[in-house]
């Protein structure tokens, strides 16, 4: 029997949190080729825009974790072998650039400009800001599902809240991958639905 996300969906209730959706993972210039192809094939910004318009309407706040730090690198920790890949490859101000302009942040909406760390509550005031905003449910959107995506889904989770992560709202590389996470994994912690059903139920509300 399908679970019932309609509890969980309570528009002032939710936070859509989106994670590093930015030019230089996703753009013509990524520095992650194999990530912006995945994420192109399953429609993830052309979904995101849908899902963030509907959220918007309802008055669900969008919360963006960006990948940012200084220019010169100081202070910053390169004790894993993803950050020593992309070592180099920022768009020379630190970070990965803006997010992609189709998505792009709005006056509403909340940036966190992460300087340390791969996930969304790490060095951030993403939790204080959901706490004490009501917040008991969290969509987890953007990429990438390898580590970003999975880790702030665990981490959302660890702290209490209900979690969602829409299946076409995510990527991964190598593309096969989500596959198998989202069965092995991410449905054992989070609701895993296309981001349709968050939107039609949502514009139901809108309209009533």
């Amino acid at each position: 029997m399908p679970l019932d996300l309609t509890p969980h969906l309570d528009p002032a209730r939710c936070a859509v949190v989106n994670m590093e959706c930015q030019e230089g993972l996703l753009g013509p210039n990524t520095i992650l080729p194999g990530l912006a192809r995945a994420a192109a094939e399953v429609g993830l910004v052309d979904n995101l825009a849908v899902l963030f318009g509907a959220a918007r309407r309802v008055g669900t706040r969008i919360y963006y974790c960006t990948d940012e730090r200084r220019a010169d690198g100081f202070g910053f920790a390169r004790n894993t072998l993803v950050h020593l890949r992309m070592a180099g490859g920022s768009d020379g101000s630190g970070g990965h650039g803006p997010v992609m302009a189709p998505i792009a942040p709005q006056p509403a909406d909340v940036v966190f400009r992460r300087e340390q760390g791969l996930t969304g509550f790490f060095a951030t005031g993403l939790d204080a800001y959901l706490r004490n905003t009501g917040v008991t449910t969290v969509i987890v959107t953007g990429v990438s599902l390898n580590i970003a995506v999975l880790g702030t889904a665990i981490e959302a989770m660890n702290r209490g809240y209900t979690v969602i992560v829409p299946s076409d709202c995510v990527a991964s590389d190598p593309p096969e991958y989500a596959a198998t996470v989202m069965k092995y994994t991410v449905r054992n912690i989070a609701f895993v639905v296309p981001s349709r059903t968050i939107v039609d139920l949502w514009s139901t509300l809108a309209q009533a």
